[in-house]
């Protein structure tokens, strides 16, 4: 289940390429926006309707279409405007990606590691951990980690890679199951699991419910942006608009309890940094502020 995304400016920004583009190769009906975003991605891109009229706005009053009217449901054309720019989004962002040499996973994994660091006593917890690839740089950095995942057979081959010290291990678990105990982290992340999540909200609750007052988390994942469409990651170039946006995480703060610090983008890898309120009496425990784990 996709969600149905809250307005977002880097959503309209992709709608904007995304009906330039279509329009030049189709001609596509703006008018038609939405309901072909919707069908051409299978559902995983659902953006708020605000963000789709805004991008028809905004193409049709810069000159950019050759259309009646901003919701025409008739054939449209790019004007020479339109051309120019759409040519020149798809080299900003095509600039944007080559920015981030290598692997944009690991720019991404190095700025969260500098986020949430220095190392603390207390154990670090790594939701839909897979094969280990965030838990292992974490255990490397100093930190203790439990990596968790509801695959086994993800555990299994996490297990068989050499780990340093006795700092990191892997269990087989479901963060839904772990949110009804009573065991609290000072940390949790995540790495390129919301968006594979048939509820990523439903999810992201359960994170939270295991989030200890005070407590940071920090999600690397796909942004629903230009150059992750454009990169293609995931199932289809759309699959990527199954993650939280930034106007999705905003909306979702307080209702969660979380305060948002970062918000990073690197080519098709974004880092969200948030930390959870204290207690009502404005205090962290005490378990908390010497970094002991909860238990």
């Amino acid at each position: 289940m996709a969600i149905k995304h809250q307005t977002s400016p880097e959503i309209q920004d992709f709608l904007v390429y995304w009906l330039l583009e279509q329009v030049s190769a189709e001609g596509m009906p703006p008018g038609q926006l939405g309901v072909e975003a919707v069908r051409r991605s299978g559902g995983d891109l659902r953006p708020a309707e605000s963000d789709v009229r805004a991008a028809q706005v905004t193409c049709w009053q810069r000159g950019w279409l050759n259309a009646p009217h901003p919701f025409s449901l008739q054939a449209a054309s790019l004007s020479a405007g339109g051309r120019v720019e759409l040519n020149r989004r798809a080299a900003a962002t095509t600039a944007g990606r080559a920015e981030v040499a290598g692997d944009p996973r690991e720019k991404a994994a190095e700025r969260l590691l500098a986020l949430i660091s220095p190392a603390g006593k207390h154990e670090v917890l790594d939701v839909g951990t897979g094969g280990g690839f965030l838990a292992r740089k974490l255990a490397a950095a100093g930190f203790r980690v439990l990596g968790i995942d509801v695959d086994a057979d993800a555990i299994a081959g996490a297990t068989k890679e050499p780990a340093p010290g006795d700092r990191l291990r892997f269990e087989v678990a479901d963060i839904h199951g772990l949110a009804e105990g009573k065991r609290r982290w000072l940390t949790i992340v995540t790495s390129y699991l919301l968006h594979e999540c048939d509820d990523p909200i439903a999810t992201l609750r359960s994170i939270c419910a295991c989030l200890g007052p005070g407590g940071r988390l920090a999600c690397m994942d796909f942004p629903p942006n230009c150059a992750a469409y454009l990169s293609g990651v995931g199932r289809t170039p759309f699959h990527a608009f199954r993650a939280l946006a930034k106007g999705d995480w905003q909306a979702l703060a307080s209702e969660l309890g979380l305060s948002l610090s970062e918000q990073l983008c690197f080519g098709y890898v974004s880092v969200t940094l948030a930390r959870k309120e204290p207690d009502e009496d404005g205090r962290t425990p005490i378990t908390q502020r010497i970094g002991e784990s909860i238990p």
